[in-house]
């Protein structure tokens, strides 16, 4: 895959020309966009195969890691779409890459934007149901948001992909892009819109609702996320005429897209992720006596997919293996069996300990 000026892009220059569009070469910037955006997103796996390791760490766990792993995902395969649809690499030497309906309508719509939009989302709705509607989020409730959120986006997808090419888009050999069809652009962002309207409403009903945490900063980030990747994906696609031509806006749309999804993940995962590295024991220790002071343990042990965030710990004998859901890590074993060991209860009385009384 060649980012020269070769015969055969000053040729593709001149066909797009005569088509009366002004097409920008691809060269080394674009190069070096992928370079960058993929190497973010290189160093982001693996903090992310870091928070599945540790995900029973409970100030990670909140957060709902496997979540926030597939959010990731969704970013990727949003960036290996913005890729191929763009401009930004030739496409005729991949049979793969000409496929349209595959790059534009799955990697770029449906498990790229339509799924990060919809993460988002959803973990803006598990903060709004236990917070604002005050109950549990898991069982049922889970597997239906979930299920709903899924269904509708391959259902979009499988429709998408069935219809006549004409409808949605199709390859252009000369110029080498994606041309799709105007009004599948204005159905794909007026869903983006839907979702990201959606998480306002919920953001703004939990204006007043008191949280521990960032939780409050999290749900406006992941709503300016949205709002900011909407706008400019709204801009490029209906009010630029043919943008992966120019320079300029489709590496700006990939660095502005990404750019976006990163911080909203960041602005989640930061603190919790950097804490589990540096001072895992003492920012555990923070973590629980700051649910215990503004009393929200309920609230807190019934986040996504953690039934007992605050962990009930079966005491059996100090140097055997403890029974725990949430606490794996050799460290949080020891703090936790020095908090019994100083405890009045007797050793010999098996009960069950609650890790916020220590």
């Amino acid at each position: 895959m060649s980012f020269a000026f070769t015969p055969e892009e000053q040729l593709r220059v001149t066909l797009a020309q005569l088509a009366g569009i002004k097409l920008d070469p691809i060269g080394y910037v674009d190069l070096s966009t992928v370079v960058v955006v993929g190497t973010i997103y290189g160093l982001q796996f693996i903090a992310v195969m870091y928070q599945l390791y540790n995900r029973n760490y409970p100030p990670l766990g909140v957060k709902n890691v496997p979540l926030m792993a597939s959010l990731y995902f969704g970013g990727l395969a949003w960036f290996f779409g913005d890729l191929f649809t763009s401009g930004i690499v030739h496409l005729s030497h991949s049979p793969v890459l000409r496929s349209c309906k595959f790059t534009l309508i799955w990697l770029r719509a449906c498990l790229g934007a339509y799924y990060v939009a919809a993460m988002f989302s959803l973990r803006c709705f598990s903060l709004y149901y236990v917070f604002y509607k005050g109950k549990a989020f898991k069982g049922t409730i889970v597997y239906v948001s979930v299920g709903i959120t899924i269904l509708s986006i391959a259902l979009f997808g499988v429709i998408s992909t069935v219809i006549p090419t004409h409808l949605t888009t199709r390859y252009e050999p000369l110029i080498e892009m994606c041309n799709t069809n105007r009004n599948y652009i204005i159905a794909v962002v007026v869903v983006v819109w839907s979702i990201a309207s959606f998480t306002a409403v919920m953001s703004w009903r939990m204006r007043n609702v008191p949280f521990c945490f960032n939780e409050r900063i999290e749900m406006f980030t992941s709503f300016v996320v949205l709002i900011i990747a909407g706008t400019i994906n709204t801009v490029c696609l209906l009010g630029i005429k043919v943008y992966p031509a120019s320079l300029g806006w489709r590496t700006g749309l990939v660095y502005a897209n990404h750019a976006s999804i990163s911080i909203g993940y960041w602005v989640i995962m930061g603190e919790a992720t950097y804490n589990c590295i540096f001072d895992r024991e003492g920012y555990l220790q923070y973590w629980i006596n700051t649910l215990k002071e503004d009393d929200m343990e309920r609230q807190y042990a019934y986040n996504v997919d953690n039934e007992t965030t605050l962990n009930l710990v079966e005491y059996t004998d100090p140097t055997s293996t403890m029974v725990n859901n949430g606490l794996t890590h050799n460290s949080d074993r020891k703090w936790l069996e020095n908090a019994i060991v100083h405890s009045p209860v007797s050793p010999s009385n098996p009960m069950l300990y609650n890790k916020s009384d220590f």
